[in-house]
């Protein structure tokens, strides 16, 4: 006898809908001598920002940088600026106590079924693998450049000079002649010429190595440092510009009720508006079929104050209903079913179904 694989493919309003009788709970998901007791989820959004922090020192001839390097607006005093640089969301299951459910495995291909939960008893799959959720990379930051020390390179005379103004003047010049050292180099006049194009590159490069090093004492350095916060939400209902965040640019991220930082608010709508007088409900007296998630959808939106920063349109099971799927299915047949772990709802189901000759 030959199998086949028959996919189901049902629609909502052709399903036996119920708001099946959950189990008493708290109670312990799990096989049991009957069955199982699972959970279903409700879905979680975590939002993922990178923020960086860039730090300012000034140069020690930062006061002369006009003067000399014709550079205008160097500030003078050190300063910390935080910004965010990434924005990211994602979602996770979390077990929802409101929804705890028996399924009975007496009688048929029930008894031998493969049911799969996760270690907090929430259902994944039957007959089948779990079906694995794209997990957040977190985020690596990248090895930091090393600063050169511009004060390394001041020549002698330089150094010897008696006062902070002529040791600028001195340093200005310094710079002058390293692009002219440079201009020679390229142009084939240096007395020193390479023996080759790689020994040019390499002159060249500690040509700009010095340059920038010297003009990092007129005009200051810059360091960034890059950190990732994550921030877990569990919505039950619709959100109206509530504070997620705040965001200090002098201490990065802040309390929500921490006046020093900006504001960052969410928005969450609700798309579906899932009316379930509309589907043909099924009372689940017996309490025997299987019971899954039906989604509804929202659309999160999120702001700096009045301005519009990202907006996410995602499926969240606490949102929709539960419908109820009849177990003579899973009794006559092998049935594989696959859950989505964040939502619940059904992203595969499949029966082995004989065909006879």
């Amino acid at each position: 006898m030959k199998q086949l694989i028959l996919t189901l493919i049902v629609f909502p309003c052709a399903l036996l809908v119920s708001w099946a009788q959950p189990v008493s709970i708290p109670m312990a998901a799990g096989r049991t001598p009957d069955g199982i007791i699972y959970f279903l989820p409700k879905t979680a959004f975590r939002v993922h920002l990178l923020v960086e922090k860039q730090t300012y020192q000034p140069g020690m001839f930062a006061r002369y940088a006009k003067r000399y390097l014709h550079a205008d607006g160097i500030a003078q005093e050190s300063d910390i600026q935080h910004q965010i640089v990434g924005f990211e969301m994602t979602q996770v299951g979390l077990r929802d106590t409101s929804k705890c459910y028996a399924l009975k495995l007496k009688g048929g291909k029930c008894e031998t079924a493969d049911i799969r939960m996760s270690d907090d008893g929430v259902l994944l799959a039957v007959n089948d693998e779990p079906l694995p959720l794209t997990a957040h990379r977190p985020f690596v930051p990248a090895r930091k450049p090393h600063v050169v020390d511009g004060r390394q390179f001041l020549n002698a005379e330089t150094r010897a000079a008696g006062s902070m103004a002529k040791m600028a003047q001195l340093t200005a010049r310094q710079m002058e002649e390293l692009q002219e050292r440079r201009q020679l180099l390229i142009t084939g006049e240096a007395d020193e010429m390479p023996q080759n194009e790689r020994q040019l590159q390499v002159m060249l490069a500690e040509i700009d190595r010095e340059y920038q090093a010297l003009r990092s004492l007129f005009v200051g350095t810059v360091s960034r440092d890059t950190t990732e916060h994550t921030f877990q939400l569990c919505p039950q209902k619709e959100m109206q510009r509530e504070v997620l965040f705040r965001l200090s640019r002098q201490l990065g991220i802040v309390d929500k009720d921490d006046l020093s930082g900006v504001p960052y608010y969410i928005t969450l709508e609700d798309l579906y508006k899932t009316d379930t007088a509309k589907y043909p409900l099924v009372e689940n007296k017996k309490n025997e079929g299987l019971c899954v998630n039906v989604p509804g959808r929202v659309r999160l939106s999120f702001f700096r104050e009045q301005q519009l920063l990202k907006t996410f349109e995602l499926p969240a099971a606490q949102f929709g209903f539960v419908e109820w799927r009849d177990a003579q299915l899973l009794k006559r047949y092998v049935t594989h079913l696959q859950l989505h772990p964040a939502t619940g709802a059904v992203v595969k189901e499949q029966a082995d179904i004989p065909v006879k000759k």
